[in-house]
């Protein structure tokens, strides 16, 4: 499947502007949906780029007791390690989180297959069986080749569709560790999937997920697939 140019782009001054655009998306998808459905179901990506856009989210007046927070992906290893995501996460947004739900995938377990088809059943427990599983926001990035959740190009992963969760094996040869990540079925049902990019490495992937074409290589090029809300937010680096 191809796509072109999907989504709205809100192009920022700097990484800073950036977040707190972001932040203001984020915010306002929280407080729709604890006013349309009476919970705000989020799920978010670690790493350097949402962070600062977490710490400003944390100083807004939401609903907090409605928030149920779940992430997008995660590295295989240990809870406190410097590289899970959730932590990173939980980090910025600090004490937020205390007053809603936390669901940590466990990355920490003995085998990330099983801990996939965990989380996997707790999403089926949270948005019910029959439904989609459609996250009020979602929060994604886009790593240099193209990838986004843990979704690498070149290893069908973004192809799968018969499972909500799945266990992504290490690719020793690019260090990188295993990984258990939402697949496409999850993503294009989110009600928002709000995508930050920054800095000049971001340039070539955010052109080439946007230009479409072949989505096993480039992964991010599945975005076009989004079923409601898509909101690229990049600074004038990222965008050239």
């Amino acid at each position: 499947m191809t796509t072109s140019q999907p989504g709205d782009v809100i192009v920022a001054t700097d990484s800073a502007e950036a977040a707190n655009l972001a932040a203001e998306i984020l915010g306002r998808a929280v407080h729709e949906a604890v006013q349309e459905r009476g919970v705000a179901r989020l799920a978010l990506s670690g790493g350097n780029t949402p962070a600062p856009a977490y710490r400003v989210l944390a100083g807004l007046d939401l609903a907090w007791d409605k928030v149920r927070w779940f992430w997008v992906d995660e590295r295989v290893g240990a809870l406190d390690s410097d590289r899970n995501n959730a932590r990173a996460a939980l980090e910025a947004l600090g004490e937020v989180t205390e007053r809603g739900v936390v669901h940590r995938m466990r990355g920490d377990a003995d085998d990330p297959a099983a801990a996939a088809a965990d989380y996997e059943a707790l999403l089926r427990a949270e948005f019910g069986v029959a439904g989609a599983v459609a996250f009020d926001a979602l929060v994604l990035g886009i790593g240099d080749d193209g990838h986004t959740a843990s979704l690498f190009p070149g290893t069908g992963a973004a192809h799968i569709e018969d499972r909500l969760v799945a266990s992504i094996p290490a690719q020793p040869d690019k260090k990188l560790e295993a990984r258990i990540t939402l697949t496409a079925p999850v993503l294009r049902e989110a009600r928002l999937a709000l995508v930050m990019a920054v800095g000049p490495g971001k340039r070539k992937p955010v052109a080439d997920a946007r230009a479409g074409g072949d989505i096993d290589a480039v992964p991010a090029r599945l975005l076009g697939e989004q079923r409601n809300r898509l909101v690229w937010v990049i600074d004038r680096a990222a965008a050239g």
